[in-house]
């Protein structure tokens, strides 16, 4: 999933496609922005044909493809900001970004809510907080719920990683948009 917009990208559409191995390259059938960034997150992974992967390779993978956005970018004189808020997930894992290529502009507002359950009760969804087990973990754009304590707002500029255990980390995504006053923030839920 992406959410935003890769600036002027028909600038730098032919440089990603270039990088791209070719049985990826032959996979894409669209010409939007959100096609060719999953290309290039899939290209660098090792082997995109597999099922499962560790977590630290698809951040890994997330954080590269970002990087190779903003270089090709810088490159190609683009002097407009991409909003890059992208989601992955082998099913077991997921990785989410709240991502702009700008030390001044907040990028595309992004939450996460973690508990039992999300459930519904008179008529109103909620995340349930049964115990200290975290079963459950939501991301949005927006809220889904007027719970506002349900709520934690990912950071601009991080990324938020979900482990099989459900542990919830967030990463400042350390580039040229860095602001090292900005700190991770990690949540174990083991």
């Amino acid at each position: 999933m992406h959410n935003g917009h890769i600036a002027q990208f028909s600038k730098i559409k032919r440089r990603l496609q270039n990088s791209l191995r070719d049985e990826i390259f032959a996979n894409v059938h669209g010409n939007t922005d959100s096609e060719w960034a999953f290309a290039l997150f899939l290209n660098q992974l090792e082997d995109p044909s597999r099922d499962t992967y560790c977590p630290h390779e698809l951040k890994t993978a997330t954080l590269r493809t970002i990087a190779l956005i903003n270089e090709w970018s810088h490159e190609s004189g683009i002097d407009q900001s991409s909003l890059l808020n992208i989601a992955v997930t082998d099913g077991r894992s997921v990785v989410c970004t709240r991502y702009v290529s700008s030390s001044t502009l907040e990028a595309a507002s992004l939450y996460y809510s973690s508990g039992s359950s999300f459930a519904q009760k008179s008529g109103q969804y909620r995340m349930e907080k049964r115990d200290k087990r975290e079963d459950a973990v939501v991301i949005a754009s927006e809220p889904l719920t007027f719970e506002k304590a349900d709520w934690l707002t990912i950071p601009s500029n991080t990324l938020l990683l979900v482990t099989p255990k459900h542990n919830i980390l967030l990463y400042p995504i350390k580039d040229e948009y860095y602001n090292p006053g900005k700190r991770a923030l990690v949540v174990n839920n083991a």
